[in-house]
């Protein structure tokens, strides 16, 4: 379609057409790399403040020079040749359009034989794309997941495994939490975690994206995505405690707790018909630690304790995914990962000491 227009419109048109694909080859390339080119990364409004490194842990950061050390040279070296893949891409792409106007100006697009010439004249940067930059793009994701992400994992608690693919099996554990989500009818999950908390519970953890296609199976749009966990309790709960983002308009508010905490009501809403034991769940460092966690990374996060099990969902849009814009090292990018996590484990592990101190 577009060697089409170039090829039929006169004037600067063409050169109008040119210069609009590749803006917008560009701006889906730094914007939004999903799908056709393999990388993901958080949407818009998922970016995170840069943090200032006296703020960053020391556990952090000894992890972070391990991994530096041991794994960034290689990593980037994979980087660039994904980024020159795309470069080389978009010069093909470009000399490929400067022979479709040549070819123009000296003959005439009025047989099927001129359009297949056409055609034939783009086959360069097709062939490149699907034989080099699929194959740069599969060894970078690959092998910053089975460095960077699979190590950050281990050093963070020795009895968590990384898996690049998984997590389906917590489907139900999502389901059961009965998180408010428009209407989907489709689900992904991939970087899934799984092991023994260090108080020997259960954990497991996964990005989760909920999806809408149509009967073609033509993506619609992307309902939620984030990351999800479930932790098993060591006491079971009778009711339901659920911790959420606050509301302008509260859509239940003839169950919602009133907590002794001004702060952090300016920013979460309690919802239980067990008030004195949501009270006793939620003392005061927990409650610090939640708001230290949203105040630092504006990350909204909602928490259902329930049954046997802790469900937590992060709005953070897709995570443990490479940016190839950044460089492999990314301290903030990879501080963040790292906070999400310890948060998990942290906060599972203070609810069961605290429940089993209640003996509930």
């Amino acid at each position: 379609m577009v060697s089409y227009l170039i090829a039929t419109t006169k004037g600067i048109w063409p050169i109008v057409i040119i210069g609009i694909v590749l803006f917008a080859v560009i701006l889906y390339v730094v914007e939004t790399q999903v799908k056709s080119f393999g990388i993901a990364k958080t949407h818009k409004n998922k970016k995170h403040n840069k943090i200032r490194k006296t703020t960053m842990s020391y556990e952090f950061k000894k992890i972070y020079n391990y991994i530096e050390e041991q794994y960034v040279s290689e990593l980037e070296e994979n980087r660039k040749k994904l980024i020159k893949s795309i470069i080389i891409c978009l010069v093909l792409f470009i000399i490929a359009v400067t022979l479709c106007i040549i070819f123009e100006k000296k003959t005439h697009f009025s047989t099927r034989k001129s359009y297949s010439i056409l055609g034939i004249i783009f086959l360069p940067a097709v062939l490149y794309y699907v034989y080099k930059y699929k194959k740069y793009n599969d060894i970078y994701v690959k092998s910053f997941k089975d460095t960077i992400i699979k190590n950050f994992v281990k050093y963070i608690n020795h009895n968590l495994e990384y898996h690049q693919k998984g997590g389906k099996n917590l489907f139900h554990y999502y389901l059961d939490a009965k998180f408010e989500d428009k209407q989907f009818n489709d689900f992904t999950t991939d970087d899934y975690i799984e092991g023994i908390n260090e108080n020997g519970t259960n954990i497991e953890m996964c990005n989760i994206a909920l999806e809408n296609y149509n009967n073609n199976g033509e993506f619609l749009n992307m309902v939620y995505e984030g990351i999800f966990s479930v932790t098993k309790l060591n006491n079971y709960v009778t009711g339901e405690i659920r911790i959420k983002k606050n509301q302008y308009i509260l859509k239940n508010k003839h169950n919602k707790v009133e907590m002794d905490n001004n702060e952090f009501e300016k920013y979460f809403d309690v919802y239980s018909n067990y008030n004195i034991l949501a009270m006793q769940i939620l003392t005061h460092d927990i409650m610090e630690e939640l708001l230290q966690f949203y105040n630092t990374y504006k990350i909204n996060c909602e928490i259902v304790i329930k049954d046997n099990n802790i469900y937590i969902r992060f709005d953070t849009g897709v995570m443990f995914e490479p940016n190839i814009l950044k460089k492999t090292e990314d301290m903030n990018t990879l501080w963040v990962y790292y906070s999400v996590l310890k948060f998990v484990t942290n906060f599972t592990v203070k609810v069961n000491k605290l429940l089993k101190d209640l003996d509930v």
